[in-house]
């Protein structure tokens, strides 16, 4: 599987059940035992998710399937055929979700018929990483993350843009410069959305008029995750910051996780926890920085940051595994 280390499809999790997606089939397990309740095998390979309310589950795959199943049984309840790969759906809200594609694309379809009801475009340069950050949904918006470097609040009713944020401009004559994806794990608290590139900076938004409350020179290509004490995020090289939620301002760096490819982190409790590619977790004191604990998991590794449901982290691994991790 190392052709598809760009796929970071996120398990989803509801009252009872761990859902996952990859190759080409879904399965749905019990969130408390591990038991299998339904596997569904579809006809393409999927590529982006998952998503879901209460009694849909949202897929889709690499070459512009989008697809709707049933939560209880898996049955597929409608497929509908976007522009090109699906590579991010936003959380359901309002009776829509929006599913992001690697043309650039937003677009909005309705949750009970599949029905496309808005597309938007942001074009991105021509080299641009594979993968795409899940969008948000808060308060009647959709905000979302384009190659270009920016970051989009749309009506998700409408469709309609409210505001723009530029979060990265290409800046050199390499390859590598012209990269200016907001690919990696966005975060919204109270009315803050706080977001990161690659090549570019870290920005706290308000998201009452996309104008930037701090922007700081951290490149990151996983993403972040936030609450009300910290920003944490992990650069490409395996730097850990905690970064003032306020300012932007560091409050601490950890480097003893260099070059080891880490995932978006998750905040435990007083812990954040980050994957890596040999699968190992580690759970850091968001206090001090320090590492308070080690687990290994999948050791296929990670790409894919753990999801947390109560105290319980799950992680779904490059090989397959799925696990559920609880600090004691």
């Amino acid at each position: 599987s190392a052709g598809k280390d760009y796929v970071r499809i996120n398990p989803y999790i509801d009252e009872n059940t761990v859902i996952v997606a990859g190759g080409r089939s879904v399965s749905a397990w019990n969130k408390n035992n591990g038991a299998k309740l339904w596997q569904v095998g579809l006809d393409e390979e999927l590529s982006g998710g998952v998503s879901g309310t209460g009694s849909l589950i949202l897929v889709g795959s690499n070459n512009g399937g989008a697809f709707a199943l049933d939560r209880q049984s898996g049955k597929v309840v409608w497929k509908q055929r976007l522009t090109s790969e699906v590579v991010a759906i936003s959380p359901p809200a309002n009776g829509i979700a929006a599913f992001r594609t690697s043309d650039g694309r937003l677009s909005g379809l309705n949750l009970q018929s599949g029905e496309v009801l808005w597309q938007q475009v942001r074009q991105g340069s021509p080299l641009s990483l594979r993968g795409a950050s899940t969008p948000v949904t808060v308060g009647g918006m959709v905000i979302a993350g384009f190659d270009s470097g920016v970051v989009t609040a749309f009506d998700m009713q409408s469709g309609r843009a409210l505001w723009e944020a530029t979060l990265s401009v290409p800046r050199g004559q390499g390859d590598l410069d012209s990269v200016t994806d907001v690919d990696g794990k966005m975060k919204a608290v109270g009315e803050a959305l706080f977001a990161a590139s690659y090549n570019g900076l870290i920005m706290g938004i308000n998201m009452r008029d996309g104008k930037p409350a701090w922007s700081a020179p951290y490149s990151s290509y996983s993403g972040l995750d936030a609450d009300a004490n910290g920003v944490y995020t992990t650069s490409i090289s395996g730097l850990f910051w905690k970064l003032d939620p306020q300012t932007g301002k560091p409050v601490w760096k950890m480097d003893d996780l260099e070059r080891r490819q880490l995932t978006a982190p998750t905040i435990v409790g007083n812990y954040v926890v980050v994957g890596d590619y040999k699968g190992v977790l580690h759970w850091i004191n968001t206090s001090t920085g320090l590492l308070a604990a080690r687990v290994q998991g999948d050791p296929a590794g990670y790409t894919v940051a753990p999801v947390l449901d109560g105290n319980v982290i799950y992680t779904l691994g490059r090989s397959g595994v799925l696990s559920a991790v609880a600090l004691q």
